[in-house]
């Protein structure tokens, strides 16, 4: 039972490995479901392409991927108010901090831990070095600072690196901007006045990270601010960028005839007409019919979604599965791994094993199953590329030997 990935490992990663080119240091997001890949894949795939540094979602996300993958850097882009654990004592570590309350939270809270995890933590009698990211608000309007608050920064870590337990350090900025609706020169002077607002409270500015921006403004940005750093946080950007290098499918498992008003399922309905139903691989467990919420722009949206809520009325709901080029109707809703399709009396119904074409949401999709294409010749000359380039050091340390012929 199967709803497979199929993926052309060799030229994703190259894909990934050029990015550089238009967006040079630029930092991978691992994150959520892995966007389809799951977190340990991009994980591999970042270290492959010759990646230091990484930006994941969450602190949790943060130690999975520690107990196996090693990186010199590791952003947190989620402000941490959970109690941190000793395992978050990683100065690799650097935390996103999204106002003066959570800036606080998080001092405090390592304070704490560093006090009651004397005896174990041990740095050659230093302190602990809590490093974090000072997120400046933008027409985002999530968590960020705003500019009056950041005159307010530097007089707390002075404050806090009075403590013999810790230190603070600023590693930089990041501005997240919207994907729609903001222009170019918008998101280049809201960078400026950003810049110029850090200045002017006397904050270091040695680093910033963006995300949302052209290649053309990132080039540009560099070149006016020699003394800034300037990384792109890339992830749908990067990993989903050219869906041409995978495709998703599911297997049939099973196929039913069913005649009108016979009943069937989990809710016991009868059937409408009569015909066959074909079971396939992949419920909600998968991602299978579970939609997020789009954003209506215009007649023609509404109207499509208009058609779908009065068929959705009548107990029809169309699937992401297709056969021929068409796609296909539940016949019931999908159940946790597994989907119920429903296939007119006469129509041409797939076979037990066929494979049959799924669209998916990859940031809610969880497959079975990953398949690799391309030659073994190809799978060779991608692991010599990459033994000769020498992109995995001390992952066998982590308790990993990665295998890029797989």
């Amino acid at each position: 039972m199967s709803l497979t990935l199929y993926l052309n490992r060799r030229e994703w990663l190259d894909h990934i490995r050029n990015t550089e080119e238009r967006f040079p240091d630029y930092v991978p997001v691992i994150k959520g479901n892995g966007y389809g890949f799951g977190n340990e894949f991009l994980a591999d795939a970042a270290i492959r392409s010759g990646k230091r540094t990484v930006a994941v979602g969450t602190v949790e996300e943060a130690r999975e991927l520690e107990g196996v993958y090693s990186f010199e850097e590791m952003l947190i882009l989620t402000p941490v108010l959970a109690a941190p654990e000793y395992a978050d004592m990683a100065e690799s570590r650097v935390y996103t901090v999204g106002n003066l309350a959570q800036l606080k939270r998080l001092v405090e809270g390592f304070d704490s831990l560093c006090r009651r995890q004397s005896s174990i933590w041990n740095n050659g009698g230093e302190p602990f070095h809590l490093r974090i990211l000072i997120k400046c608000e933008s027409q985002m309007k999530r968590y960020g600072f705003e500019p009056e608050e950041l005159s307010k920064v530097q007089t707390l870590i002075d404050d806090w690196n009075r403590s013999d337990s810790l230190r603070l350090e600023i590693a930089g900025y990041s501005i997240h901007f919207p994907t729609e609706g903001l222009s170019v020169t918008a998101k280049e002077e809201s960078i400026h006045a950003w810049v110029q607002q850090i200045k002017k409270v006397g904050l270091p500015c040695n680093r910033m990270y963006v995300s949302h921006i052209s290649s053309d403004l990132y080039g540009k940005l560099r070149k006016e601010y020699p003394s800034i750093r300037f990384h792109m946080r890339l992830g749908t950007d990067l990993w989903l960028h050219d869906k041409s290098f995978f495709s998703l499918r599911t297997t049939v498992l099973d196929v039913k005839d069913v005649v009108k008003g016979e009943r069937f399922g989990y809710k016991q309905n009868r059937a409408k007409k009569s015909g066959r139903l074909v079971i396939v691989a992949g419920g909600t467990a998968n991602g299978v019919a579970l939609d997020a919420p789009t954003a209506v722009k215009g007649w023609k949206d509404r109207a499509k979604l208009t058609v779908f809520w009065l068929l959705q009325l009548t107990n029809r709901h169309l699937s992401p599965f297709t056969y021929q080029g068409k796609r296909l109707w539940f016949a019931e809703p999908p159940h946790m791994q597994t989907s119920v399709l429903f296939f007119p009396k006469g129509a041409k119904t797939p076979q037990p094993g066929e494979e049959l074409k799924v669209q998916l949401r990859m940031t809610t999709a969880h497959f079975d199953r990953c398949v690799e294409l391309g030659s073994d010749q190809e799978k060779e000359e991608e692991a010599a590329d990459y033994e000769a380039a020498a992109l995995l050091p001390n992952q066998e340390e982590k308790g990993k030997t990665l295998d890029v012929t797989s």
